[in-house]
C-alpha cells in the first residue's frame, strides 16, 4: 500500500526518501562555563555538542542506543477534532525510538494528516510547512527495519509505518509517515474474498478480531504495527470524514501538534 502525497513539499521529501539516509539526536546541552578570575585574559572556549544523526547502514544501531535512552510508550497527538492518545509497542523498539525521536526533536511539528480515508485509514507525518522542512533540511533520508510481528495485526486503532511496494524487499519502513488503520468488521465470506484478492491467509486466531472489531488483514505481514489507539477513536473517524478533494487529501488541513505522556 503505497500512499502517493500530491503536494510539491511532500514530493520532495518522498523523493530524498530514495537517495540519502539519516536522522537526528541531540545531546542534552550541559553548562559547562567555568567560573574565571577578572585578571584571566582568555576565557574557556565552550564548544557546542555535534548533534548526530544516523548514518547509512547504521540506523539500527542508532534508534537501539536511542531508545535506550528514551523509553516513552505513551503519546498524545492533539488536532482540532480532538486527541488521540497512542500507545507505542516495546517489542517494536525501532520504530518506537524513531517516532519519539521525531516527536522530542521537532520533526513532526505542524505536520498533517494529508490522505483520509473513510473505513480505511488516516495517514500523517509529512507536510508542507516551510517551519517543518527546515527542522528536516539537515536530517537525511532513511528506511527503518522491518519489525512485522504476527503479535501485532492491523486491527481497528493499530498504528503502523508506510512504506514503498519498489524495490524494497525486505520491507523497511518509510522515514515520517505513519498511519492509523478504521477498518469495518467482516463477514466470513469478506474475509474469504480479501484472501482470494490478496493471495494470503488470515490466521485462525485473527479471525474474530476481524469479524469483530475490524481493521485491514491484507496489510498483515507488510506493513509494521508499532503502536495503538487508547483513547480517541471517534476523534481518527471524525479526521477520515473531513471533505477532501480527488487525492483524499482533506480540504482544510488537519494539523497535528503532540505531547508526551509516558
Amino acid at each position: 500500500m503505497t500512499y502517493v502525497v500530491r503536494r510539491t513539499g511532500i514530493l520532495f521529501i518522498i523523493v530524498s526518501l530514495l537517495l540519502i539516509g539519516c536522522n537526528s539526536d541531540r545531546d542534552e546541552k550541559s553548562d559547562n562555563t567555568e567560573i574565571v578570575s577578572e585578571k584571566s585574559v582568555a576565557k574557556p572556549s565552550i564548544q557546542e555538542p555535534k548533534i548526530q544523526w544516523p548514518q547509512p547502514g547504521k540506523v539500527k544501531e542508532f534508534f537501539t542506543q536511542y531508545g535506550q535512552e528514551n523509553q516513552e510508550t505513551k503519546v498524545k497527538l492533539k488536532t482540532r477534532l480532538g486527541d488521540i492518545v497512542i500507545e507505542l509497542f516495546e517489542d517494536t523498539p525501532l520504530h518506537r525510538a524513531n517516532f519519539i525521536h521525531h516527536i522530542k526533536r521537532g520533526l513532526y511539528y505542524k505536520t498533517i494528516f494529508y490522505r483520509v480515508v473513510p473505513g480505511f485509514m488516516i495517514q500523517g507525518g509529512n507536510s508542507d510547512n516551510d517551519a517543518t522542512l527546515e527542522k528536516r533540511e539537515n536530517v537525511g533520508a532513511y528506511y527503518i527495519p522491518s519489525e512485522v510481528s504476527p503479535k501485532h495485526i492491523h486491527e481497528r486503532g493499530a498504528v503502523a509505518m508506510a512504506m514503498s511496494y519498489v524495490n524494497n524487499p525486505e520491507m523497511k519502513s518509510a522515514q515520517y509517515s505513519f498511519y492509523i488503520v478504521i477498518g469495518t468488521p467482516f463477514t466470513e465470506k469478506g474475509l474469504k474474498a480479501t484472501e482470494d484478492e490478496y493471495g494470503m491467509k488470515v490466521p485462525q486466531e485473527n479471525r474474530e478480531v476481524y469479524m469483530t472489531i475490524g481493521g485491514s488483514p491484507h496489510l498483515d505481514g507488510k506493513h509494521t504495527v508499532f503502536g495503538r489507539v487508547l483513547e480517541g477513536m471517534d476523534v481518527v473517524e471524525a479526521i477520515a470524514a473531513e471533505k477532501r478533494d480527488s487525492g483524499d487529501w482533506p480540504v482544510n488541513d488537519v494539523v497535528i501538534e503532540y505531547e508526551i505522556l509516558d
